[in-house]
């Protein structure tokens, strides 16, 4: 999650800049909720009762109508960043933690991670966010980064 953030504002600064635009307080929340939107199910999953991550929202086709709303009711920059973002995100689970992501459902079952963790007996969370180790560098590493940026971008 601090590397959707991460690459959340870091999208919305380039897209900006492709656009020639300024890269507005709206402009950067959009780009982090766009990198997160896959993750709505954190929230959502206690209202329904169970735990369903990466589920229903983890699919990339199913966006696809969504996407294409957003390039006809929103200005071409907010919904290519908006398109990134989802973009970003499912990338980086699928080379990131957890079970993968079905980047064809519903045609295919079929799971796609190309970087295997090691088991963590399920708690992957804690394993990986709250440890020292190479994913949590990337991760908070990202954020960082990311941070300086947009601090040096409205300096």
């Amino acid at each position: 999650m601090p590397l959707d953030i991460g690459v959340g504002i870091l999208l919305a600064l380039g897209v900006a800049e492709y656009f020639d635009i300024e890269a507005t307080p709206l402009f950067i929340i959009l780009g982090i909720a766009a990198a997160l939107l896959p993750d709505i199910d954190i929230i959502t999953a206690p209202l329904l009762g169970k735990w369903y991550h990466r589920t229903h929202t983890h699919f990339p086709l199913t966006y696809i109508p969504l996407v294409v709303l957003a390039f006809v009711l929103l200005p071409i920059p907010f919904a290519v960043l908006f398109a990134l973002g989802i973009l970003a995100h499912f990338i980086h689970d699928t080379l990131g933690l957890g079970d993968g992501i079905r980047w064809f459902w519903p045609f295919s079952q079929r799971r796609f991670l190309f970087l295997v963790p090691q088991d963590t007996g399920g708690n992957w969370v804690q394993q990986y966010y709250f440890r020292p180790n190479p994913v949590a560098y990337i991760e908070y590493g990202t954020l960082l980064v990311s941070l300086v940026v947009l601090i040096l971008y409205f300096t």
